[in-house]
């Protein structure tokens, strides 16, 4: 097995645990209300803290990521999900559980960016970005099938968090000892280029369809389990079950996100993803059906990693640590607006607050439409690689 090969799998199995820490925070959104008697409106601030300390991290991550080096990064990322796994394990007191949270933001956002680059960094042959998504949704798969079975048999959701806490024990002595990553830097990226790399013609409009994108999946499911129990009238165990099928039907629709772009191209692939979103979530909310929530992942998938790799193979490998920085960051921020704003509409009335995610698919396909003429007037400048 070549190089290549052994570090792809190795972030992959990183992703995995990133989902399960990221998705275990919406999975036991009503748990939480219950625990620390939020309502609605008030456990907004769980996302919103979290998503603002990734913002923050990602800032800081698209600056140094190319002087501090490749496995430097994924250490640190591995010991912040150490740190905040302990947390939200062996604490219950509300304030340093905001601070597990904190660092569960912290986490995501930075392994996120991290593992992201080394992959930019893998030959092209192993560069399937949907691939590289999907196994975020296995994590997303796990995280809500292991609560729902802590749920229903009356266990401490917190031992989801005691499990995760040897796992990343061990990937940091496996990345600390090992040399199949290396700590590749490159010359520190100053301001004006960084400047110039923003306002290449494609860049933008991609980065507002990553926040956009992100806060909608993010709000989405973050509200699940309150839409379902609240509005559909199902227990915390089905609504945990209903992510856990959501993630099943999005990590398969990633894994298939290669054939389908293969015949019709990445632009219109999101395209017929964008119509099909706007389609199955009026269906959600006119029929109370859940089965419009599980198709709903299936046309959510192919949208993020699709817009991630059009601009990250159009740019410079030093060029790449900055973007997928920037491109965490503007998730980030879409997340703390779009999310939020769901939880805020939520306390009155959470079906009202899933109109937010249409009008977000809408403008992203206006915005589709924009990059197409572009493509077609020869706007769009690409770095030499």
């Amino acid at each position: 097995m070549n190089k290549d090969r052994k570090i792809r799998i190795l972030i992959l199995m990183q992703m995995i645990v990133i989902a399960i820490v990221a998705v275990s925070i919406p999975a036991l959104i009503t748990t939480f209300q219950k625990e620390y008697d939020l309502t609605i409106a008030q456990s907004a601030i769980i996302p919103i803290i979290s998503t603002l300390a990734g913002f923050i991290t990602n800032i800081l991550i698209a600056s140094v990521s190319a002087k501090m080096g490749l496995k430097k990064l994924n250490l640190y990322f591995l010991i912040i999900g150490l740190i905040a796994s302990t947390t939200l394990a062996f604490f219950n007191n509300i304030y340093i559980f905001l601070f597990g949270i904190l660092l569960v933001g912290i986490n995501t956002a930075f392994g996120l960016t991290n593992v992201s680059t080394i992959f930019a960094h893998l030959g092209i042959k192993y560069q399937n970005y949907g691939v590289f998504h999907a196994f975020f949704g296995i994590g997303g798969i796990i995280a809500p099938a292991i609560i729902s079975f802590l749920l229903a048999h009356n266990i401490n959701y917190r031992y989801i968090y005691y499990l995760l806490i040897p796992v990343f024990a061990t990937f940091i002595a496996f990345v600390a000892v090992s040399k199949l990553i290396e700590n590749k830097k490159y010359e520190k990226i100053k301001i004006k280029e960084a400047l110039g790399i923003i306002r290449k013609s494609f860049i933008l409009p991609v980065l507002i369809i990553i926040a956009l994108q992100a806060g909608s999946e993010q709000g989405i499911v973050t509200w699940s389990g309150n839409l379902f129990s609240d509005v559909f009238s199902y227990s915390a165990e089905s609504a945990s079950l209903f992510l856990s099928f959501y993630w099943i039907v999005f990590t398969t629709a990633r894994l298939l996100i290669q054939f389908v772009e293969n015949r019709i191209g990445k632009l219109n692939t999101v395209k017929l993803s964008l119509i099909l979103v706007v389609c199955f979530l009026f269906l959600l909310l006119v029929t109370n059906n859940p089965i419009f929530f599980v198709l709903l992942a299936a046309a959510m998938a192919p949208i993020f990693p699709l817009m991630q790799k059009y601009s990250a193979q159009k740019l410079l490998p030093r060029e790449v640590g900055l973007f997928n920085g920037m491109v965490f960051a503007f998730a980030s921020m879409g997340n703390v607006i779009i999310a939020g704003s769901m939880g805020g509409l939520g306390d009155y009335n959470i079906k009202l607050s899933y109109l937010i995610p249409v009008f977000c698919s809408l403008i992203i396909l206006a915005i589709i439409f924009h990059l197409v003429s572009l493509k077609k007037s020869g706007k769009v400048k690409v770095s030499p690689r």
